[in-house]
């Protein structure tokens, strides 16, 4: 009797916190509250959140190598090139003035005395359709002695101006006045490029310019405007800037190109109207002033550039321009012909020699003025080789595929080394050979009007050597002898 009675109490305690434990769950995960004879029912307790995961450990410092480029190399084709920029800028509007301007100097350029280098940003503009000028509510401020020492230039006056009526200077005479009776209302709604261009059909020339201006507006990004706290122009700004150009070119095939990062549409000066709003503006970098330039007459050490190699990765990206995989077994040759100055003579003989006599080769001869920029594109990132007699047809190098190669004919007695220092930075191999000249012009300007004659033996040999360099390039296999 004892033992059935010791289960059963067992049995009810059991039960019973069973029933206890049903009952606090139930409290705790939905209390009743007894409120004028109503239940209301109170929301559940909060689930404490997962502990955040940490984030993944970035690479060891081994990784981040600093640039083993000479400190001349870096402040000319390297990001110091923008630092040194950011860091050479004055205000030039009295605090009461209601817009602001400020410019931004580079000095690079070798010459006594330096020449200095300028693009400008002015804060709150309007645009005066009687002037056709954007005008700032500036007062000018002189400048401190210590700027001046600096070599600070005097706006409008000392702003810099270059070949083919270009520069911050011209752009100043001719579509901005700093006005401080300027009647202005309202904050700025978009951003507005001005630009000068040196003319709409040389590549070369074009390319100059653009990547000055991607420069300028990276000097822009990287510099804070010492009365908002953020960066002059903000990298998502592009939806709202327009170029503006106040020059009298047609706009050629390379129009387009100006919109890597004004995404609004292209316009010209004189289209602008009264209904154009509150403005800032951006003076920029001209082609004039590209550092490139500089490499033109003498064999630079500079084996890399940030900057370029940036620029070219912005207008494949503009074009949406991908990669092709190069796996075929030749190697894929373009000739770039010229069919105005500079021709080679016995060019088509030339082309059917090559064909019959360079192993592993695919030859393309091509024309790159009758293709929209686009095609050009795409025929250079599928050439393993570019050859071309010296001009513009070159600057194609630019985008070719890291270890292509380029074949440069130059006229005889002619030493330009801007292909072969800018092929150098991107890593790309160069190659030159020179040839007679041929024509009624003489002078020091004979090389940009004659044709040239190589002998064909010679001309072979040549572009045999480039074609050979890359037979273990890719997917290719090729013993060069």
């Amino acid at each position: 009797m004892l033992l059935v009675s010791s289960r059963r109490s067992r049995a009810s305690l059991m039960v019973l916190a069973v029933f206890l434990a049903l009952l606090l769950f139930l409290y705790r995960s939905q209390s009743l509250v007894r409120r004028d004879d109503c239940f209301t029912h109170l929301l559940p307790l909060p689930i404490p959140p997962a502990p955040s995961l940490p984030s993944d450990p970035d690479f060891p410092d081994d990784y981040f190598v600093d640039s083993s480029e000479s400190s001349w190399c870096q402040e000319r084709f390297g990001m110091r090139y923008l630092e040194d920029a950011r860091n050479f800028s004055a205000s030039y509007c009295t605090d009461e003035s209601v817009s602001r301007f400020t410019c931004f100097s580079s000095v690079t350029a070798a010459g006594s005395p330096s020449r200095v280098d300028n693009m400008c940003y002015g804060h709150r503009a309007v645009f005066d359709v009687d002037l056709r000028q954007f005008r700032l509510a500036c007062d000018l401020r002189a400048l401190t002695p210590e700027e001046t020492a600096r070599g600070v230039p005097v706006v409008p006056y000392q702003l810099s101006r270059y070949w083919y009526d270009t520069g911050p200077g011209v752009v100043m005479d001719e579509a901005v006045l700093l006005d401080n009776s300027t009647p202005l209302q309202g904050s700025s709604q978009r951003t507005t490029i001005l630009v000068q261009r040196e003319g709409a059909g040389n590549v070369w020339h074009v390319l100059m310019e653009l990547m000055s201006l991607t420069w300028s507006l990276d000097v822009l990004q990287i510099s804070i405007d010492a009365e908002t706290g953020e960066p002059f122009v903000l990298p998502n700004a592009g939806e709202m800037t327009q170029v503006v150009l106040t020059d009298q070119h047609e706009d050629g095939i390379f129009v387009d190109l100006w919109k890597l990062f004004a995404k609004m549409p292209i316009r010209r000066i004189h289209e602008l109207d009264a209904s154009e709003p509150v403005s800032d503006i951006v003076i920029p970098f001209s082609g004039g002033s590209n550092t490139l330039w500089q490499g033109d007459w003498v064999d630079l050490l500079c084996r890399d550039s940030a900057l370029v190699k940036t620029f070219v990765s912005r207008v494949l990206a503009h074009y949406n321009m991908a990669s092709p995989v190069k796996d075929g077994k030749k190697v894929v040759v373009t000739y770039t012909r010229r069919t105005n100055t500079r021709k080679l003579i016995d060019e088509a003989e030339h082309m059917e020699a090559l064909r019959k006599q360079v192993p592993h080769m695919k030859l393309n001869v091509v024309d790159f003025s009758l293709l929209p920029f686009y095609e050009q594109l795409k025929v250079a990132r599928e050439t393993d080789l570019l050859i071309g007699v010296h001009g513009a047809g070159l600057t194609h190098l630019m985008f070719l595929q890291p270890g292509s190669a380029v074949i440069e004919i130059l006229p005889e007695g002619f030493q330009h080394k801007g292909f072969r220092n800018l092929a150098q930075m991107l890593g790309i191999g160069f190659f030159r050979t020179h040839a007679k000249m041929h024509g009624d012009t003489s002078g020091a300007k004979q090389w940009q009007s004659d044709d040239v004659e190589i002998e064909q033996q010679k001309f072979i040999k040549v572009v045999g050597h480039g074609v050979a360099s890359l037979y273990n390039n890719g997917m290719r296999a090729y013993d060069v002898a």
